[in-house]
């Protein structure tokens, strides 16, 4: 559903009584959920990494295998910190109201806000470091960096790929995010002021 029209249908449903809209329960419930789907896929995805990384680290005789290792816990534990505390009071209402609600999806959104910037950087450093492992390991000073990252491989160019598609996916969604926290906040607005008459 349109975000706007959704935010319209809230209006003029907590308008008509004091009971919170089903559109507005039902769209928190929905983020619950992917929040703790989110959090189970981070699980996941520390299991996965951080585990396979530990893993090769120990059966690879390759040099600097080990610091691969270490990178991806510091870049998994990196990720989980931030995560933990930017969805600290997020994961549910803590009244079953409009106001309450409404307030929860501003929150949220604001927090996605702030998630998107982190996501960012955390994607830059690590793209970085795995270049610059990967150019130490396999190249050896063989080739300029310069060349060595311009195409020269199809690994270099699905890192390209890849990179282009996730701020692309970004800016998509921040967008999206920045729409409905207008609407959220203009809500909020209305509220508080149908409330001071």
């Amino acid at each position: 559903m349109n975000t706007d029209v959704e935010l319209e249908i809230w209006r003029e449903q907590w308008q008509r009584d004091t009971a919170v809209p089903v559109n507005l329960r039902r769209s928190v419930e929905r983020q619950s959920r992917l929040m703790k789907i989110g959090l189970l896929a981070d699980t996941l995805v520390t299991i996965v990494m951080g585990g396979g990384a530990t893993a090769l680290a120990f059966l690879s005789s390759e040099p600097g295998v080990g610091l691969v290792a270490i990178a991806t816990w510091l870049f998994l534990t990196a990720a989980w910190v931030f995560v933990l505390t930017v969805n600290r009071g997020l994961w549910a209402p803590s009244a079953l109201d409009t106001a309450t609600f409404v307030e929860l999806s501003v929150r949220r959104c604001q927090s996605a806000l702030t998630t998107i910037w982190f996501a960012g950087a955390l994607f830059l450093c690590e793209v970085a470091f795995g270049l610059g492992w990967g150019y130490k390991h396999s190249v050896q000073g063989q080739e300029r960096l310069g060349n060595w990252l311009w195409f020269s491989s199809l690994r270099i160019d699905i890192v390209w790929m890849c990179t282009v598609a996730f701020f692309g996916a970004m800016a998509w969604y921040r967008g999206k995010k920045r729409a409905e926290l207008t609407s959220l906040l203009k809500l909020r607005e209305e509220m508080a002021a149908q409330s001071a008459t």
